[in-house]
């Protein structure tokens, strides 16, 4: 009885456990990732207002407005019905609330999307100025306007 319990307790030790390991948010790394594929994407910074995003991912409707990035920068008005998409791996899935952001927005067909992951890829709420400007420079560099 003792060794019975005392090996199930040992195989419990030895599972994995269970745990989502992600980098730090990095603005030139996903500017870099997005630039990689094949897909269009341009660079927006301002404000996203949407409703509850869907707990085990999913898309909703959002709107984004304020600038989007051209040659001179964050200089071109942007506003816009966008989606967003809330992506999982495993049982951690992407949140976005509404307020001030600075994203980068894949192009579908007709439609932008906004693909928010449980690392933070692509979404960055109350940017920073550096980060702003780590979108600007990465994204004319990578062609992502």
């Amino acid at each position: 009885m003792i060794r019975t319990l005392l090996l199930a307790l040992m195989c419990c030790a030895a599972s994995p456990a269970l745990a989502l390991k992600c980098l730090s948010p990095d603005v030139a790394r996903d500017v870099r990732a997005a630039a990689e594929g094949e897909s269009s994407w341009l660079a927006v910074n301002g404000m996203l207002e949407t409703g509850p995003v869907p707990r085990h991912g999913g898309e909703v409707p959002a709107r984004i407005w304020g600038w989007a990035l051209g040659e001179e920068g964050f200089t071109r008005p942007f506003d816009s019905r966008i989606t967003l998409r809330s992506v999982c791996f495993g049982p951690w899935c992407g949140k976005a609330a509404s307020g001030k952001l600075a994203a980068l927005l894949k192009r579908e067909g007709d439609r932008y999307v906004l693909i928010t992951d449980p690392c933070g890829a692509n979404l960055w709420p109350e940017p920073r100025k550096r980060q702003i400007e780590t979108l600007r420079r990465a994204c004319l560099k990578a062609g992502c306007n």
